[in-house]
């Protein structure tokens, strides 16, 4: 019998659903799909509780008569600015012995141990492996059986402030809804590229959404780094504003019509009367909006790429930087300032752009809850079975 999932993501002003099962044969089909206003979410976290849960109320009534289902669960994609990524090495002497289940067990409980004494205050939402060490000797996989003197097993923990994700609980809650798995939007969209035969091995993932932007650091295909910085796209719009007065759908058509990348910095021109239809005219030249969607531009990049010093130790070996735009317009427009900001040799690494699709992250996330992913070392922590009997179960 087909196992059928409500899965939501929490966004910027909205929330995303889509309803989707798993066949026969194992393979994952969205059967329907939802996008729902919700201005009591801002930058995915609740800023009106009593609205927000009144709105998701109408959304799941709707897609339960629209799909001829009742729910009871729900899994949940976020993210927000406070996730934490903690990256930990764990290690065992063997003295000779040969690797054991219980090796494993031991090392990865060290690890856990350790992030929950010094994270007292967040909750666990992924643990994800990126390295098996045996000897000082990379494994393709675990190792199990080989001996030698000392084991080693590379981690990447993602985690949460516990009131944070107990005030997105308490939404569904509420909505006589159990939330049963919470999972990171970067990590998600990160297999969603998998899935589409995209290589992740020594890439970057850079999602640049409206009002956030987040980066995500891959090695052979596993999560290892992740940020989501607290500005997105947007701020773009706001500088123009604030600087020139122009009202925000000014702003878009002149972006929209005016190829700004392309200014010669010795030649410019006014823009032309035409664009406000809102604001008083002023002589405003191209070069002015130029230097202003520069300036915002590199400050991002500064901050996401070229400044951060966690990418400092593989940012020599980085084959790709996928571009992930949620705003169209400035996908389109404003694309080749992204790029031209990147600091990086240009020769030995490709960049990749696109505009995002609103349900990819769902779509990777559908992924994950079917069918596992093989290097998340654990799935959500509140489901039945043990930590290393879970552990254990993505590998086996």
């Amino acid at each position: 019998m087909a196992e059928i999932k409500l899965i939501a993501e929490i966004a910027d002003n909205q929330i995303r659903y889509i309803i989707c099962e798993q066949d026969d044969k194992a393979e994952c089909k969205i059967l329907n799909k939802k996008i729902s206003d919700n201005n009591a979410i801002v930058r995915g976290k609740v800023n009106d509780f009593d609205l927000a849960s009144k709105k998701i109320d109408q959304d799941i009534k709707a897609l339960e008569k629209e799909s001829g289902k009742n729910f009871n669960n729900i899994s949940l994609i976020i993210n927000e600015p406070d996730i934490f990524c903690t990256n930990i090495s764990g290690f065992k002497k063997l003295n000779g012995s040969k690797v054991e289940k219980r090796d494993l067990d031991y090392i990865l409980n060290e690890a856990k141990s350790s992030i929950v004494k010094n994270q007292e205050k967040n909750s666990i939402l992924h643990i994800l492996n990126s390295n098996f060490i045996l000897d000082k000797n990379k494994q393709d996989k675990i190792p199990l059986d080989l001996h030698g003197d000392q084991l080693g097993l590379h981690m990447t923990f993602i985690s949460l402030p516990t009131n944070n994700l107990k005030n997105i609980r308490s939404l569904f809650d509420i909505n006589d809804l159990t939330v049963d798995r919470v999972i990171s939007k970067p990590f998600a969209h990160g297999i969603n590229l998998i899935l589409k035969k995209e290589n992740l091995n020594n890439s970057v993932v850079i999602n640049f959404d409206k009002e956030l932007s987040n980066i995500s650091l891959y090695e052979e295909n596993s999560l290892i780094f992740l940020k989501t910085f607290n500005f997105g796209t947007n701020s773009i719009y706001r500088d123009i504003n604030q600087l020139c007065s122009l009202k925000e759908h000014e702003i878009k058509r002149i972006i929209r019509e005016i190829d700004l990348s392309l200014i010669n910095s010795e030649k410019s021109r006014y823009i032309d009367e035409k664009f406000f239809t809102d604001s008083h005219y002023k002589k405003l030249s191209t070069k002015h909006l130029n230097e202003i969607i520069n300036s915002r531009v590199n400050e991002m990049i500064n901050y996401i790429f070229n400044k951060n010093k966690n990418l400092d130790y593989i940012n020599g070996k980085i084959i790709t930087i996928f571009l992930i735009f949620e705003d169209e317009n400035i996908f389109e427009s404003l694309k080749r300032f992204f790029i031209q900001n990147f600091h990086m040799d240009k020769k030995k690494t490709q960049i990749k752009s696109s505009v995002l699709n609103k349900f990819s992250a769902l779509s990777g996330a559908s992924e994950l809850i079917f069918k596992g992913w093989p290097k998340e070392a654990i799935p959500f922590n509140h489901r039945k079975k043990s930590l290393i009997s879970s552990f254990f179960e993505r590998f086996f």
